[in-house]
């Protein structure tokens, strides 16, 4: 009789975890339903959740083509050397109704080595640096990447644009309400230090194929 009562003691015990669980889970439903629908991509990351963001880039016409997963962004084909510059339009959308944060990164889908003239595998991530400026408008953001270029002064350029491949550009989300667009530039370079390092030589041409990924979360939530 008291080994049957134990017995009925557990499975109680088991029963109250299992129902505080659930209740737990039922009572933070909207928190978790935040970060649930992710879409991994050969090009893009979109990691958005259940908000209605739409990114677009700028096209050589001037229009704005919307981004999915599969859409080339960046220049596959750029020959990188110390001092380049390669710059892309996007503009962020919130077509829905509820205010979200989001962040930006340049990743690295793939990569193709060569040697250099110092003998040493060149891997172009590894020089490569990138930044992110924010505009409320198309033309104030052309004017402020047009300012950063003409910039001489090294480490106020490296400043703007000193994050490494694979991490999000600003420590900081931004915020975007609804029914509100905003511009953003993501510039890519080689900094002019790297020398020799990345001069390749022999017919082997170093190469990166890069992506963008989009972080969005609803405002207030950890991003």
């Amino acid at each position: 009789m008291k080994q049957n009562k134990k017995s009925y003691t557990k499975i109680a015990l088991t029963l109250s975890i299992c129902l505080l669980v659930l209740w737990g889970l039922m009572g933070t439903g909207t928190t978790i339903a935040w970060f649930t629908d992710t879409t991994d991509a050969e090009q893009n990351t979109f990691l958005i959740g259940e908000l209605d963001l739409v990114v677009s880039h700028k096209l050589e016409n001037g229009l704005y083509e919307e981004i999915d997963v599969d859409t080339k962004v960046f220049d596959d084909e750029a020959l990188y050397e110390p001092g380049y510059v390669q710059v892309v339009y996007l503009k962020v959308e919130n077509k829905g109704d509820v205010p979200f944060d989001y962040k930006l990164a340049v990743d690295v889908n793939s990569v193709n080595t060569a040697k250099s003239v110092l003998g040493n595998d060149i891997y172009l991530p590894n020089y490569l640096k990138y930044g992110v400026i924010f505009g409320d408008s198309e033309e104030a953001l052309t004017r402020e990447v047009a300012k950063l270029k003409s910039i001489t002064d090294f480490p106020e350029i490296e400043e703007s644009t000193s994050y490494p491949l694979n991490t999000y550009a600003q420590q900081d989300s931004v915020t975007l309400q609804p029914e509100q667009e905003r511009f953003v530039a993501l510039i890519v370079r080689m900094p002019e230090e790297v020398g020799n390092a990345a001069n390749y030589r022999g017919v082997e041409v170093p190469t990166v194929e890069l992506g963008i990924t989009v972080k969005a979360v609803q405002e207030g939530a950890p991003l």
